[in-house]
């Protein structure tokens, strides 16, 4: 029997253009874009951001030294937080109605300044000052926990931390990657794809 449901957040619940940030940074860097992009992945600079290993200051500051002309933080703050579209309101009548019957959880591969964008857009949009607490029963992201998707050690601790049994949550993410991550430690994982409506996936996993 499944009792807990846990969420991505990106491309799951939060529609998101990814290729959004790349874009603008070609845009903005011109020739010295891939030059740039390989420094930044060489020194792992993404991967240390989303899990808390440096602050959005020096996030920030990475990316500006590594264009030809550095810009000003504020341009490539917002370049970064390029990639978010919406999260419709039906979205949230999903996890209201999930919550009578399951336990629900986020578990999302974040860093701060994103989190920071998507805390004011659910104010902005939809006036929500708490969305974590008024729709989730546990909220995870790896920045704060410094543990990130697909590796075994961030599912592990989400199960001992809410104290949950893997047999009976499902998890639904959009990279195959995380899939096979939560399917490691035992708990059933959908693949959701890109584009397609979270909503109509649950209906047809869960009874709700």
């Amino acid at each position: 029997m499944i009792k807990n449901v846990i969420f991505d957040f990106g491309n799951v619940l939060f529609d998101l253009d990814l290729p959004s940030i790349e874009r603008n940074l070609q845009q903005l860097m011109g020739s010295g874009f891939e030059q740039a992009r390989e420094k930044l992945l060489r020194n792992r600079v993404f991967e240390l951001y989303e899990t808390g290993g440096m602050t959005s200051a020096e996030f920030l500051d990475h990316i500006r030294m590594s264009a030809p002309e550095p810009p000003a933080p504020e341009v490539v703050r917002d370049i970064w937080n390029s990639i978010f579209l919406e999260m419709p309101a039906h979205r949230f009548t999903m996890l209201q109605e999930l919550r009578q019957k399951y336990k629900v959880f986020l578990l999302s591969n974040i860093n701060e300044l994103h989190e920071r964008w998507i805390a004011d857009y659910m104010v902005r949009v939809h006036g929500i000052h708490d969305y974590e607490s008024r729709y989730f029963d546990g909220v995870y992201f790896s920045h704060l926990i410094r543990l990130r998707k697909p590796d075994t050690a961030i599912y592990e601790y989400v199960l001992a931390d809410a104290e949950l049994n893997p047999a009976e949550s499902v998890f639904f993410d959009d990279v195959e990657a995380n899939i096979e991550g939560a399917r490691t430690v035992g708990i059933t994982a959908f693949l959701h794809p890109v584009g397609s409506e979270i909503a109509d996936h649950v209906k047809r996993v869960l009874p709700v």
